[in-house]
């Protein structure tokens, strides 16, 4: 075994020595914490859309004025849950109920900082997607300038639509909306769920009825809660966050999986091609054997990914540790506990060793047949294919795990790595993750075979798609 290590040590330096794989180790949490906060940020980067109203009726206008007024607290309410879920649990519940009371989302947000206190020292101050200026113009006719970018309003900014509430015959009101943002209708809906609400009113009015009845009927909402009947839930078997946070790290990690074994499959690749082409191979054969060389080539590169795994696993560990006591029982820290469940985490070692010799034989076995990466091509399609096929099942796995097509396709090899990390939340039996991973080894160990044979051909036969195409059309 000396040959083989020593040809994986040979990998595992030229990797971990390339600047560029530290500047991956180091920027890829950073992608990550910006593909989960960018959307906010941005959204609190732009500015409030600015809207004007025209109405037959100047009640209709301010119905759908308050409307928006309405949508503008509620959102606000949900990033200020959010924040005091993840920051300050303990102050959530007392907080948002400050803000409920309040009469309006300004003072609102206020109430809610207040009784949040000190543990809430960047407490979040929304700012409205819309708000409503005053019409420029008696009719939408006069408003087209503004909406078309012709002209600005008083302040300098851009009109960004105008809703115009008509009335019919009958009373109905009909409602359209101007802007030259095809694509976005949001005002619409809001407009709509407004001019609902009043024509609901009007409706309690005509029977005698107080028109403040629809605003109270409207109000209500029944106590929802989720149970679970395994004898596993526990007395109560209520479904909480604590148990629901598995299934969250579970969809990370099978993402994350599928990711790295195709990243580093494609760095097999690559590699084996450039040496192949540089004569680098012909010089390593000369002191090991091509099954060595396979070898080597496999525990060198998943040494890399092993280094990855470390670091960023080390990292996320340290800065629990410095994650305030109260953190504990947020979303984050429950997230974050869900990942050291025993289930995930033996899911993803067999999932992510036998993924990766699974796809990394493969890889090496096409690289051995191509002189470039423009004959890889040729045979990287198909493969990407079938590496594409796991993703298929990761959503139809997420709404049911348990189902009959999820239970039979998790036994088939190409599939069981990934649906074996989103089963696993399921209460996945000892037994199954056995049975599955001893599947997974065996077709490790075909897989092997086959590839070094096909790898020994490759780089010792000099065998290539080029000559199998050439033999073909000579004898045609």
């Amino acid at each position: 075994m000396a040959p083989v290590f020593l040809v994986a040590r040979r990998e595992y330096l030229a990797y971990v020595t390339a600047w560029g794989f530290w500047v991956s180790l180091i920027t890829a949490p950073l992608l990550f914490a910006a593909l989960i906060f960018a959307p906010l940020l941005l959204a609190r980067a732009e500015p409030p859309r600015a809207l004007a109203i025209v109405a037959e009726q100047s009640a209709d206008a301010r119905n759908v004025e308050a409307g928006f007024e309405r949508e503008a607290r509620t959102d606000a309410r949900a990033e200020i849950e959010i924040y005091l879920e993840a920051s300050a649990p303990g102050v959530a519940e007392r907080a948002l109920a400050a803000f409920d009371a309040a009469p309006d989302r300004a003072s609102a947000i206020v109430a809610a900082r207040v009784e949040a206190g000190a543990r809430a020292a960047a407490f979040p101050s929304p700012a409205p997607r819309y708000f409503v200026v005053p019409a420029p113009g008696a009719d939408i006719e006069a408003l087209k300038p503004y909406l078309s970018g012709e002209r600005t309003l008083a302040d300098g900014r851009a009109l960004f639509g105008a809703l115009n509430i008509r009335r019919d015959q009958a009373g109905a009101p009909s409602i359209e909306y101007w802007s030259a943002n095809l694509q976005h209708d949001e005002p619409t809906s809001i407009a709509r769920r407004a001019m609902r609400l009043e024509m609901q009113r009007e409706a309690l009015a005509a029977q005698g009825l107080a028109r403040g009845e629809a605003d109270r009927l409207a109000a209500f909402e029944p106590k929802v809660a989720q149970f679970d009947p395994r004898p596993s839930a526990g007395a109560s078997g209520e479904v909480t966050l604590r148990q629901r946070a598995p299934f969250f790290a579970a969809i990370g990690l099978s993402l994350v999986l599928w990711t790295v074994v195709f990243s580093v499959a494609n760095m097999l690749l690559s590699g084996v091609i450039e040496e192949k082409s540089n004569k680098i191979l012909d010089t390593l054969l000369t002191s090991v054997t091509p099954i060595d060389l396979l070898l080597g080539k496999l525990l060198g590169v998943a040494a890399v990914s092993a280094t990855l795994f470390v670091f960023w696993g080390g990292l996320g560990a340290s800065l629990m540790q410095f994650a305030p006591a109260s953190m504990g029982d947020s979303f984050i820290g429950q997230l974050a506990a869900a990942f050291a469940e025993p289930r995930l985490v033996v899911a993803f070692a067999v999932g992510f060793v036998t993924g990766y010799l699974m796809f990394g034989a493969i890889f090496l076995a096409l690289g051995s047949l191509c002189e470039s990466i423009q004959e890889a091509q040729t045979l990287l399609g198909p493969v990407t294919i079938i590496l594409m096929l796991p993703m298929l099942l990761i959503g139809p796995a997420v709404d049911n795990p348990n189902s009959p097509l999820i239970q039979a396709a998790s036994w088939v090899p190409l599939f069981t790595p990934f649906l074996m990390l989103i089963r696993a939340p399921t209460g996945l039996s000892w037994a199954e993750i056995a049975g599955q991973g001893a599947l997974l080894l065996a077709t490790v160990a075909l897989l092997l075979f086959l590839a070094a044979q096909v790898f020994r051909a490759g780089i010792v036969n000099q065998l290539s798609v080029t000559a199998l195409f050439g033999r073909k059309k000579q004898r045609d």
